[in-house]
Order: structure tokens, then C-alpha cells, then sequence
């Protein structure tokens, strides 16, 4: 509510009066005093596809910039969200840096299939950046996709970081390449 509040440049009561309407209409549901949600995924998609690409990626900009000044406090709760609306408005630095942090976050909380997610943003981010990637977003990915039991694609990252490390004169990062993929290895053939 408060930010959809800041992003309406509305007051309080004008703002309840709109989303009463919005409720009375069945279009959105109340989750909790705090926030509301689309009551049906269609009516978001059907919302979301009337914008223009112009006005979508200026929308995410927006809403990513007043998440930052509304909860600046308490940021770390919503860098899954601002890498996201980031990532959607095409300003890569900050997808890059918050789709990292959004990473480590859940694997820190025990989600690999979000932390994979994450660093796969933040991979695009430094694709679209045209920087060299560095081989620890490729090495966290890869741990994420060895938690939930993906094979090939742990590999396939671990195999890149180590590429990455060695082109860079990464000594620790070759190191780390090495092991994780010694052990991915070990789980799956002993021999190899």
C-alpha cells in the first residue's frame, strides 16, 4: 500500500476509495492490510500486455526507484523484487548488483531453484553490459543447480568459471573451479 501510495502520488483516503473499487470489482484481492494482489493472473497479464514496451520499462524503473526510498531500511527484504523491475527496465548495473545479492539470499535461505533464477539474471545483466563475467556468479549458479540435483548444468557452469578464472589469472577462483567440479564429479562417476 505504501508504495503503490508513493507511485500514485495519492493521499491515503483517495488511495482506499480507488482500491475499494478495484476489490468491489473482483479485480484485486486484499493479502494483508499492506498489500493487495490481481485476484486472477490473467487480469495482470491482460493489464501488462496493453502497456507498450516503452511504457513497461518505464514503469519498472519507477517502481524499482521508489522501492529503494520506501523500504531503504529494510532493503535486503526486497532485492529479489528490485533486481526483477531492474532487470525489466534494462538498467543492468543495478539488475547486476541486486540479482547477486538476490542469489546469495536464497541460497542462504535454502532455494536453489531461486537462486538460480537470480544469478541467471545477473548473467544476463553482464551480458547485456558486454563486461567479462566473474567466475563467481558462474560458481554460485552452478552450486545452486548441483543443490537441486541438475547435473549438466552444474557442469556446465563449473566448467565456465573455471574457463573464466583461468583467463583472468584467478589462482583462487581456478582453485575453487577445480573443486567443485572434482566433487560434482564424485557424486556422479568416481573415475572421471
Amino acid at each position: 500500500f505504501a508504495l503503490l501510495q508513493r507511485l500514485a502520488h495519492l493521499g491515503e483516503g483517495e488511495l482506499l476509495l480507488l482500491v475499494k473499487e478495484l476489490i468491489a470489482a473482483q479485480l484485486v484481492v486484499e493479502e494483508s492490510a499492506e498489500r493487495f494482489a490481481f485476484r486472477h493472473a490473467l487480469t495482470r497479464q491482460a493489464i501488462y500486455g496493453g502497456l507498450l514496451a516503452r511504457e513497461r520499462a518505464a514503469l519498472h524503473r519507477l517502481i524499482a526507484e521508489e522501492t529503494e526510498r520506501c523500504y531503504a531500511d529494510a532493503l535486503d527484504l526486497h532485492v529479489a523484487d528490485l533486481a526483477y523491475h531492474y532487470s525489466e527496465a534494462g538498467s543492468w548495473e543495478h539488475a547486476l548488483e541486486y540479482a547477486r545479492r538476490a542469489g546469495e539470499r536464497a541460497l542462504a535461505l535454502g532455494s536453489p531453484l531461486a537462486a538460480v533464477e537470480q544469478y541467471s539474471r545477473a548473467l544476463e545483466a553482464v551480458d547485456a553490459l558486454g563486461v567479462r563475467p566473474s567466475p563467481a556468479l558462474s560458481l554460485a549458479r552452478g552450486r545452486a543447480y548441483e543443490t537441486l540435483g541438475d547435473f549438466d548444468h552444474a557442469r556446465a557452469d563449473y566448467e565456465r568459471a573455471l574457463e573464466l578464472a583461468r583467463t583472468v589469472h584467478d589462482v583462487e577462483a581456478t582453485w575453487q573451479s577445480m573443486l567443485d567440479l572434482g566433487q560434482l564429479w564424485a557424486s556422479r562417476d568416481y573415475q572421471q
